[in-house]
């Protein structure tokens, strides 16, 4: 048997090699001991819009600029996005953009690895909404502040059809007070649907009627999730999980006025660049733009 494989490894036909060596067919069972690889060879170089071509080289270069930045935490999809992008140029596949970050380790840089274990997501008590700035979510993150060796919180409201940040305020304790002065600003700014609904959980800030008879004059609807379901939040939550691992993870913050700061400059990262898996990996601000808003300059008007 080995003779006979020997003979088919240098290119023999197996019906041959059988024949010639007196070998029965049915007890002959081949593997090949020969390690060439087979199909397309791999590609060295890349396609940028216009027809021209790139080394490799600049690709894992650009990606690493990319990764660079602050608060990029990008895998290989969103990093696809990124180099099709108009910034870039590049005619490049998710396929081969993980192939390149994993030959260059650059798969997992700048993330944290969390243990997570299965829940259940109650989907149909998801908001269904299709009208931006029509359904929000609001809720409190804890946010250390090293320096100062204690925790502010950081109340944040998120627009859950675009993901847009609508506004944050961060305070070492947070009351109805807080909620309410968020809320109106954000009435102040922006143009808001005749039908708004106000989703949050139940914290005694949200639960004060101070709040509650607010959010009525205003004509907003106010909506409780069931206690212990923080997934029917899930659209803040994902964002401050987000906060989590590009801000609590990766600084410390010595002052709360420094943790404001580097909020703020996360909120315009988060509104303008990053990318969003439930918009089509667009970032918010290039969701508006699709759709001929130009929130740079609409929000102009209010500085």
């Amino acid at each position: 048997m080995e003779v006979a494989e020997k003979f088919i490894d240098q290119g023999e036909s197996i019906k041959f090699v059988l024949q010639a060596l007196g070998i029965s067919r049915s007890s002959f069972y081949y593997t090949s001991y020969s390690f060439k690889k087979v199909g397309r060879p791999v590609s060295h170089i890349t396609m940028k819009v216009g027809g021209t071509w790139v080394n490799n080289s600049t690709v894992i270069a650009d990606i690493k600029r990319i990764l660079s930045q602050e608060f990029v935490d990008y895998g290989y999809l969103k990093m696809t996005y990124e180099l099709n992008d108009e910034d870039y140029q590049y005619i490049i596949n998710a396929k081969k953009v993980y192939r390149l970050m994993r030959e260059n380790e650059l798969l997992n840089i700048g993330r944290v690895k969390v243990t997570r274990t299965p829940r259940e997501w109650v989907k149909t008590l998801l908001p269904q909404a299709t009208i931006d700035f029509s359904y929000w979510e609001i809720d409190i993150k804890y946010m250390p502040i090293q320096g100062d060796d204690r925790y502010a919180l950081m109340l944040t409201v998120i627009d859950v059809v675009s993901r847009w940040n609508m506004g944050f305020i961060m305070k070492w304790n947070i009351n109805y007070t807080h909620v309410i002065e968020l809320i109106e600003s954000i009435i102040k700014v922006y143009p808001l649907p005749k039908k708004v609904i106000l989703r949050n959980d139940n914290g005694s800030q949200f639960e004060c009627n101070m709040v509650r008879q607010y959010l009525i004059k205003k004509g907003i609807w106010q909506e409780f999730i069931r206690p212990a379901t923080p997934e029917q939040n899930a659209h803040i939550e994902a964002y401050h999980s987000i906060v989590e691992s590009s801000i609590c993870q990766k600084y410390e913050l010595d002052t709360l006025k420094m943790g404001c700061d580097t909020v703020n400059r996360f909120r315009v990262f988060y509104n303008f660049k990053r990318r969003h898996s439930g918009i089509e990996y667009r970032s918010p601000y290039r969701y508006f733009l699709d759709k001929g808003i130009d929130m740079k300059a609409y929000l102009q008007q209010w500085k």
